[in-house]
């Protein structure tokens, strides 16, 4: 999942992170709340249907919620976790992150009470003040140093994707109001429909990869795997095709052999199939 540079110059702003790999994009807008109508629902279908049909939906997602709900900020991240990897991070309507503070954030992230919970619990939306003590954490090392100076003291948080590597979470944050039950009520509306269209555009990835190299498999065969591959989907045994191509029996029990390897199949029929659908006519 690309995300295109925000920032007002259009360049990218590169550094790297032992905790995680941050991919993320801020945005600015008005705290005051706004009423959710059915105008949200209308955008939210169109957004997860342009993300399910592969469209980079991610800064329009930002600008919807800013529409919508309204925040001081706004981020989509792409977070590799446990591991030292380089991360890019593209902001919008906010300086970029120094790179001081993206040190801190390496430092001070497993600190972080809210950050802990967004990893291990069940993915949904869920707000900080539900999980931490709101006067106790204003006076951490996290939100005095991070959070603080960038006016974000309320968060709620939307993990779009998480596995034990990785996770995408996108996140709003306010400084002088929280955010209300029938918020967190549409913003979950909006983390299932768009979770579930980056979830089902990420399986037609994987199954256009696999076929990609299920169609390129034939090309790779030999001469002779093309001709048993070609009389297997005929339906012919191995002794018939053996006659055929004056081979024995065993020879080719051993091609057949040869083709499931290469077909990545483990049957007759999965041979006919892939050798019909993907062999040259």
């Amino acid at each position: 999942m690309a995300l295109p540079p925000l920032s007002p110059d259009g360049s990218r702003h590169d550094t790297r992170c032992s905790v995680l790999a941050l991919k993320a994009i801020t945005a600015r807008g008005e705290e005051n709340t706004r009423m959710v109508g059915a105008r949200f629902e209308a955008d939210v279908i169109s957004l997860a249907r342009a993300g399910a049909e592969g469209a980079e939906v991610m800064p329009e997602a930002l600008a919807l919620l800013d529409r919508h709900i309204g925040a001081t900020v706004l981020s989509v991240s792409m977070m590799s976790l446990g591991s030292e990897v380089p991360a890019e991070v593209a902001l919008r309507g906010s300086a970029p992150l120094t790179a001081a503070e993206t040190a801190e954030w390496q430092r001070l992230i497993g600190t972080h009470p809210y950050f802990a919970h967004i990893v291990t619990s069940t993915p949904s939306t869920s707000r900080l003040t539900d999980v931490v003590d709101l006067e106790r954490f204003q006076h951490s090392e996290v939100y005095e140093r991070l959070l603080q100076p960038r006016a974000s003291r309320y968060q709620v948080a939307l993990p779009l994707e998480r596995t034990p590597h990785r996770m995408v979470l996108m996140s709003l944050w306010r400084d002088r109001a929280d955010f209300t039950d029938d918020e967190v009520v549409a913003l979950e509306l909006f983390r299932t429909a768009v979770a579930a269209a980056l979830a089902f555009r990420a399986a037609i990835e994987s199954l256009q990869s696999r076929a990609r190299v299920t169609d390129a498999a034939p090309r790779r065969l030999t001469p002779r795997q093309r001709q048993v591959a070609a009389l297997v989907e005929l339906g012919l045994t191995n002794g018939q095709i053996g006659a055929r191509l004056g081979l024995t029996e065993r020879t080719v029990r051993k091609h057949v052999g040869d083709l499931f390897v290469a077909l990545e199949c483990d049957s007759r029929t999965l041979i006919a199939v892939r050798w019909r659908a993907a062999a040259p006519s």
